[in-house]
């Protein structure tokens, strides 16, 4: 009798435990626009989407990419091991990327980016809004500027 309570006690404790696992997380989706619409990136260009946790605490925090797709404007977030990312809010940096140059030369990286996003479990469509950025402006003048290594020009 005692091995089949023992059993039992270990079968609850597993299936808890398989239930508990990686439930928390969120597996991110949404959609980076700029005008109402979505924003497609220039041939040749690329971006980079970091969501960093705006109440991290110390030095050591978890920061999570996003895949950003450049033909519909749309990024996703795996996280870490592909398990998403924990719900909370987070200042998301953006890169601009053309020839392994950011063509805003920094200014939407860290703590200098003003958009902010909160990630919960019901959350379906992140929209990431690069107007809430002045990204035309912080484009414009970081073309009118060289970048630490060269030229970053828009053509």
């Amino acid at each position: 009798m005692h091995l089949v309570k023992r059993l039992g006690v270990c079968f609850l404790a597993g299936f808890l435990a398989l239930g508990c696992g990686d439930s928390g997380f969120v597996k991110a989706r949404g959609r980076v626009i700029k005008g109402g619409e979505p924003f497609l990136a220039d041939e040749g260009e690329g971006m980079r989407i970091v969501f960093v946790p705006l109440e991290a605490s110390g030095t050591k925090y978890d920061t999570y990419a996003a895949a950003y797709d450049p033909y519909d404007g749309s990024f996703f977030v795996m996280g870490k091991q592909d398990k998403g990312l924990p719900p909370g809010k987070y200042r998301v940096s953006i890169e601009l990327i053309k020839k392994k140059e950011d063509l805003l030369n920094g200014k939407l990286m860290g703590a200098k980016s003003p958009l902010t996003l909160e990630v919960t479990k019901n959350s379906k469509d992140l929209v990431i809004d690069l107007d809430q950025a002045n990204f035309d402006k912080l484009l414009a003048n970081a073309a009118a500027k060289p970048a630490k290594r060269g030229s970053a020009k828009r053509n």
